[in-house]
């Protein structure tokens, strides 16, 4: 099992075991700053698959931002929601972490396939569309998470990850202790501006709208990525469901231009117009003195049918008189 050697400089080399010899550590993922948090693909030895590990390492902050950091992770294990990865196992000191590990905290969820988010955006930014699809699962857990007052951690590119379906997933929940409501908010507008412009915005620095960097990119997106990223006090956006209403806005927009651009130009129903101005509905009639012909024809033997059935019932009628 080993010691506190198995920590260097601050880093866990891969294939070690942790978590009182279940997990073993297949391909670093990266690291959150914010609370010195490892993030790891594993292999969980009990349940024979591969899991996202938030490792927090003995480097961390004291021992009761480490508590509040699992409190919060086992509470967002109790949402289920395909934009975050599912919680399975929360784990601490004594309670299925070894002392001596060098570990001080473990949060285990279910391993989310696909790809980063930060490959999404490697070679350009994705359309204002695909940013609204991308981002709107996401935005409608961080919406469900709030109204029960569960912060997520929203706001670190490595938590994230694109599953097959095309949408980005929390793929290592495990709030920091510090974080708030409003940074989630914020941290989805990051990610949302991220998308649009491909690059990442400086905390507190300058930002420039997405609009004057991709014209194609709606005003309201624009604004909505800026005012989430912004301070509250400034005019900033305070809650994740302004951010989703606008997602589901642009979506809708597309999918209705999308339907329009795609109905059939028949020309078959379009009317016909002759030459003297006449408009026709269906076709124009014919001008076919042979058919006019038939037509005369057949209207002559149906007057002489009638005349022949007026006479034959005149004759009977008299009849009955004499």
């Amino acid at each position: 099992m080993g010691g506190r050697s198995r920590v260097v400089d601050g880093l866990l080399p891969p294939d070690t075991v942790i978590g009182d010899g279940r997990y073993r550590l297949l391909e670093p993922v990266g690291a959150d700053e914010r609370d010195g948090a490892q993030l790891w693909r594993a292999r969980d030895g009990k349940l024979d698959r591969d899991v996202a590990l938030t490792v927090l390492t003995g480097d961390s902050s004291g021992p009761d931002t480490v508590r509040h950091t699992l409190q919060r992770a086992a509470s967002v294990s109790r949402l289920v929601h395909p934009g975050v990865a599912p919680v399975l196992n929360v784990l601490s000191v004594g309670d299925g972490v070894a002392r001596g590990e060098g570990i001080v905290g473990i949060i285990a969820a279910e391993w989310t396939r696909g790809t980063g988010m930060t490959d999404v955006v490697a070679r350009e930014p994705v359309t204002p569309v695909h940013a609204c699809l991308l981002l709107e699962p996401l935005a409608d857990a961080m919406d469900r998470a709030h109204r029960r007052g569960v912060v997520l951690g929203v706001g670190h590119p490595l938590r994230i990850r694109v599953t097959p379906a095309g949408t980005l997933r929390l793929a290592f929940p495990g709030p920091p202790a510090g974080a708030t409501l409003t940074d989630d908010v914020r941290g989805l507008g990051t990610i949302l501006y991220f998308l649009l412009t491909g690059s990442w915005p400086v905390p507190g620095g300058p930002l420039v709208s997405p609009r004057e960097l991709q014209p194609e990119v709606p005003v309201d997106l624009s604004e909505i990525a800026i005012r989430s990223i912004a301070d509250v006090s400034a005019g900033g956006i305070r809650t994740s469901d302004s951010i989703l209403r606008v997602l589901r806005l642009v979506s809708e927009n597309a999918e209705r231009a999308t339907m329009l651009a795609a109905l059939p130009d028949d020309n078959e129903n379009t009317p016909d117009v002759e030459k003297d101005g006449a408009v026709w509905i269906t076709k124009p009639p014919v001008n076919d003195a042979a058919r006019r012909k038939k037509v005369a024809i057949a209207a002559a033997v149906l007057v002489l049918i009638s005349i022949g059935v007026i006479v034959w019932v005149g004759a009977t009628v008299i009849g009955m008189f004499l």
